[in-house]
């Protein structure tokens, strides 16, 4: 498992850095600089608000689907044919629960047209999702890594175009990115659905309505995670917009700091989509996914963290690199915001623990008691302190639901259902587990609250020794570099990197691991 995991991840990150780094700091951002505060801010408000209610879309189908192809690949032809039936149906009600907030909150009509062109993406993400959780369900990870940055790889492609390419004619407009996403999702969505129907081998659609109603019923706790994560992930510039005298461009300067923040996010959330289908497959299998979780932590947490703690340090002066003329009330946000990564990781790893382990309640209960967090402190913070007060939410809402998914993994899986590579366990060992059950998990307690805090004394000096490089005659890219290195070695020292473990599990043969 953890052979397949990092050999996959590897591929994944090598290919997305490519691809949507390029897409973020290429394309998105001269977009905003091109189109101005207002418009884009405009966009990026209504883009946010699209997104709130994809609930709808898919109703938790997504995972359900991942977990329970991962579980008995032949699932695909039982399944296929009811999923796509009930996700036509939702996306009905998608567009009529939208637009009736959208009339109710006071849009105009050039605000609902956009909006339009961006549900249909939307529709379009979400359908796509769905046929790669069948593709990777189906363990062709490779190629729905691919598929992964596929979409933004062709809007990189008809963006650069629009904008460098001199064959659109006059200057470049907001309309022209929104479509050039549409025609990217359309085409990916398509390519998605054909590998589907032939690798899965569905001959046709046979709706069942035993079966439909079976897994709306499995669905439902998959939803209300969807749900929770998406509102207090997206909420934030909407009510920017919405709270503040001039929102348009208040949501326009929060999506600078936010930019980044977005993208970098995007790194947890691979884990997360590639962690699920093989520790679920991993679990169905007997097998324990202790390791695998713990080494998908180490790859992850300790380079996201330097790396955030790094960018807090230099707010200032990558938002000077990224735009024309960023503003000043952006800074504190980008800050709060690379912290926010923090937590963030560790939301990812352990969230997906749960959701392989089949613990939806508990992780729906953690992620709704999150949102309701997060919209409070939002319109609390918001009017007070602006972007910024975003930012404080997101980092509250993001910290919290991170210790509560840490907590429910600690509490309700000790031993994260044995360790890799084994199988039952006899009566005897049983026995003998019962009897050290309690010293064992107090150890274990112990143990993991000692690598949280030598987690956290390692960002914390990683952030002094940047605190006092930026201090000398350094240029802040030399400095920064450095601050790199510094977390880079006590990453290290303090065993949160193991580059030798990892490429021996790399040249290892696969029967060997």
């Amino acid at each position: 498992m953890r052979r397949k995991f990092l050999i996959n991840i590897l591929f994944l990150l090598a290919v997305s850095i490519l691809v949507k780094a390029f897409w973020v700091l290429g394309i998105d951002r001269t977009v905003q600089n091109v189109v101005g505060e207002a418009a884009y801010g405009s966009y990026f408000s209504l883009f946010s608000f699209s997104v709130l209610f994809t609930l709808l879309l898919d109703m938790g189908l997504s995972g359900f689907n991942n977990r329970a192809v991962s579980a008995d690949p032949s699932r695909v032809k039982l399944y296929f044919g009811n999923v796509l039936l009930l996700r036509l149906l939702l996306t009905a009600a998608y567009f009529v629960v939208t637009l009736a907030v959208a009339f109710a909150l006071g849009y105009g009509q050039r605000q609902i047209t956009f909006l339009l062109v961006l549900m249909l993406n939307q529709v379009m993400a979400s359908m796509i999702l769905w046929l790669r959780s069948n593709i990777s369900g189906m363990q062709y990870l490779f190629l729905d890594s691919l598929l992964s940055v596929a979409d933004r790889l062709l809007m990189v492609i008809i963006c650069a175009v629009l904008l460098w390419g001199g064959v659109a004619g006059g200057e470049f407009r907001i309309e022209w990115f929104i479509w050039a996403q549409t025609a990217a999702y359309f085409a990916v969505m398509c390519m998605a659905f054909i590998i589907v129907v032939r690798r899965g081998g569905v001959s046709g659609v046979k709706p069942d309505s035993a079966l439909l109603r079976s897994i709306i019923a499995t669905g439902l706790p998959y939803a209300a995670v969807v749900f929770s994560m998406t509102l207090y992930w997206r909420i934030d510039s909407v009510m920017i917009e919405r709270l503040l005298p001039d929102g348009a461009t208040g949501a326009g300067n929060y999506a600078q700091a936010f930019r980044l923040f977005d993208a970098l996010a995007m790194i947890p959330v691979m884990f997360g989509g590639l962690l699920l289908p093989i520790m679920t497959r991993g679990l169905a299998s007997g097998a324990g996914i202790r390791p695998l979780a713990a080494m998908a932590g180490r790859l992850l947490l300790a380079p996201l963290g330097i790396g955030a703690v790094t960018l807090a340090t230099f707010p200032r002066e990558i938002l000077y690199l990224l735009y024309s003329s960023p503003a000043e009330s952006a800074v504190d946000a980008f800050r709060l915001l690379m912290i926010t990564l923090v937590p963030v990781g560790a939301t990812y790893i352990f969230s997906t623990v749960l959701t392989a382990a089949g613990k939806l309640k508990l992780l729906g209960a953690i992620t709704v008691a999150g949102m309701i967090i997060n919209i409070a402190l939002n319109r609390i913070l918001i009017p007070y302190a602006g972007p910024a007060g975003a930012a404080i939410t997101a980092l509250t809402t993001q910290a919290l639901v991170a210790a509560g998914c840490m907590i429910a993994v600690g509490r309700t899986m000790p031993g994260f259902a044995g360790t890799e590579g084994s199988g039952a366990v006899s009566a005897g060992e049983g026995m003998n587990l019962a009897r050290s059950a309690g010293a064992g998990m107090n150890l274990a307690r112990l143990s993991g609250a000692g690598r949280i805090i030598t987690y956290i004394l390692m960002l914390l000096l990683t952030f002094s020794a940047g605190w006092l490089l930026r201090r000398t005659s350094l240029a802040w890219m030399a400095a920064g570099g450095l601050q790199l290195a510094t977390g880079a070695v006590l990453a290290l020292l303090f065993r949160f990197a193991e580059p030798l473990r990892s490429l021996k599990l790399l040249t290892d043969r696969p029967g060997s691991v």
